[in-house]
């Protein structure tokens, strides 16, 4: 019994051997290797950094406007000035002191056509007060104002026709002028204009050094110094834009050297070049 269990058993195990000899091998098909999956780091966002429009080197530069000028009489317009002039310019060779070196402007009473006092006498241009007279002969009471010429556009001046720097005449003999201490080093490279308003009827209340805007009071017509009749002279002269007078008298006992040489030096030296106001004031 035992030996046939064995025999079965035998048997079975030849049967399973031929089976599996008898069955088709079945390809496996390979499995794909799993890649690790390594983590992206995400790029960086950039924002484009705004460039400023580039400035142009070569910018224009403005042309600097004319300068501002004013009537230098409350109520008169510049273009009406020519009608009130009661002396007009008349200048001397250069180195006389005779016959008028400005001009004269009067208001004038219609029904008696005698000069009146007291209309307002205005700055012409803006500047520094560099002399105040106070009953001088024979500008009277009288303001002296300094307008460097660098602050005046070229082209503005060139229709005034300058005239050219002479600091060389010696003084007429007819005229009495007392030789300064020492000569004046002025420099001719830098001018300014010196305009005058002289015969005014009270003395002036602006100071030396004081500057002076465009219209700015400046006193009222009167008839101090050598003035027969009320009016206002108006004397403009070119010099050099550092010079310094004093102040200055002539034609009068009362008068100092001092005065006398710095009137020399004003009206025949050569320093101070006279112009004619109406050219200035009709060059606007």
């Amino acid at each position: 019994m035992r030996n046939l269990i064995v025999l079965k058993n035998i048997l079975w195990i030849l049967l399973l051997l031929g089976m599996a000899a008898c069955t088709p091998a079945v390809a496996v098909e390979p499995q794909p290797t799993a890649t690790p999956t390594t983590a992206l780091s995400r790029l960086p966002t950039h924002t484009p950094t705004p460039h400023p429009s580039p400035t142009p080197t070569d910018t224009l530069t403005p042309t600097p406007a004319a300068p501002e000028v004013c009537s230098p009489l409350e109520g008169v317009a510049l273009a009406d000035l020519a009608e009130i002039v009661v002396n007009p310019y008349a200048p001397p060779p250069m180195g006389s002191d005779q016959p008028h070196q400005g001009i004269d402007l009067a208001q004038l009473d219609p029904a008696t056509r005698i000069a009146l006092k007291g209309l307002p006498v205005h700055a012409v241009m803006a500047g520094d007060v560099v002399m105040v007279l106070n009953d001088r002969f024979p500008y009277g009471n009288a303001v002296l104002i300094k307008v460097p010429l660098e602050s005046v556009p070229a082209g503005w001046l060139e229709g005034l026709a300058l005239p050219e720097p002479i600091p060389t005449l010696s003084a007429p003999p007819a005229l009495t002028c007392p030789q300064p201490e020492t000569l004046p080093d002025w420099d001719n490279s830098r001018r300014a204009y010196y305009i005058l308003y002289a015969h005014l009827q009270e003395a002036p209340t602006v100071q030396i050094g004081e500057a002076i805007s465009c219209g700015q009071g400046l006193g009222t017509i009167g008839d101090s110094g050598n003035a027969l009749n009320p009016h206002l002279h108006v004397e403009i002269r070119v010099g050099p834009a550092d010079a310094a007078l004093g102040n200055m008298a002539h034609y009068d006992n009362s008068a100092t050297p001092a005065e006398m040489t710095a009137y020399c030096q004003w009206r025949v030296s050569g320093w101070f070049q006279p112009i004619d106001p109406l050219r200035l004031l009709e060059n606007r």
